[in-house]
């Protein structure tokens, strides 16, 4: 017998004697306006914004929606423009000793487990430059940005897990400035839940729970009026894409990620502004 056969059947023989674990995939085929049909979301920060664009578009697929938020006539205000589909509860991201109250509060509101949290609510100063940067300025960014997003998004993930049936999917807001170099809070919030996003899902998505962030750039909302004006309807703006996007725009990457048709996708951080975020190594010398 030559050498090449023999190493063939002794690499058969010891393939075949391998234990084996069998992995069933169902591909999804999805339908436009039933995309969420059934399911059960929280939006946080969805009174305006990119969280209302969100959790309006999640609605119009057949999701059963709750807003959150810190002011009660923003949010309701909210829920009469998305519709019966839509309800409201007041609550605070930064009190996360009360978060697993303000998910049973949801979930008895919404008649069952919220199988999906989108993590949105944030605040940004828009300091410039580190030297503006105050203790009371970091400590309310981090409090509400990493603190209240992490131990919701912790709370959630736990519920989903011990669940008998574990599903669901976690999706968290972050930020093209989480890829950038920052020496103001905000940025670094946003890179700090992109690693816990990606280590979120390693531990869960085997267990049937998937988490991924979408990182808009700028963004048209109330975060961003102080510098990204469309009041002429001229969206252009002077950064690599070349323009502000609209939250509408964001809203249908983010109905993608929960639909069924994104199953293989998890602990990604999809950004959301044309590669803004990406160095060519042409850039320094574009005005040459």
């Amino acid at each position: 017998m030559g050498i090449k056969r023999y190493i063939r059947k002794v690499a058969k023989f010891v393939l075949s004697s391998s234990s084996t674990q069998h992995v069933t995939v169902e591909v999804a085929r999805v339908e436009s306006g039933s995309l969420l049909a059934g399911r059960r979301v929280i939006v946080t920060g969805g009174g305006r914004g990119l969280g209302f664009a969100i959790a309006e578009r999640f609605a119009s697929e057949g999701a059963r929606v709750i807003v959150s938020g810190r002011n009660e006539e923003t949010l309701r205000r909210a829920c009469g423009k998305i519709g019966a589909s839509a309800s409201y509860m007041v609550a605070d991201v930064r009190d996360v000793e009360h978060a697993p109250r303000f998910l049973d509060a949801c979930e008895e509101r919404l008649g069952g487990s919220a199988d999906s949290l989108v993590c949105n609510a944030g605040v940004s100063l828009h300091e410039g430059h580190f030297s503006n940067v105050t203790v009371e300025g970091f400590d309310a960014q981090f409090e509400t940005n990493v603190r209240g997003a992490f131990f919701l998004s912790k709370e959630f993930l736990e519920r989903r897990l011990s669940a008998a049936e574990p599903s669901g999917s976690l999706l968290v807001v972050t930020s093209e400035t989480g890829m950038q170099a920052y020496d103001t809070p905000y940025g670094m919030t946003k890179a700090a839940m992109d690693s816990f996003v990606r280590a979120a899902s390693r531990r869960a998505y085997k267990r049937g729970v998937r988490v991924n962030a979408i990182a808009p750039g700028v963004t048209l909302s109330d975060m961003t009026a102080e510098y990204a004006d469309a009041s002429d309807g001229n969206l252009w703006r002077d950064c690599a894409s070349g323009r502000t996007f609209l939250p509408e725009e964001v809203a249908e990457v983010a109905l993608f990620l929960l639909s069924d048709a994104s199953k293989c996708i998890s602990g990604e951080v999809i950004h959301t502004n044309a590669g803004n975020h990406i160095k060519a190594f042409w850039d320094e010398a574009a005005d040459e």
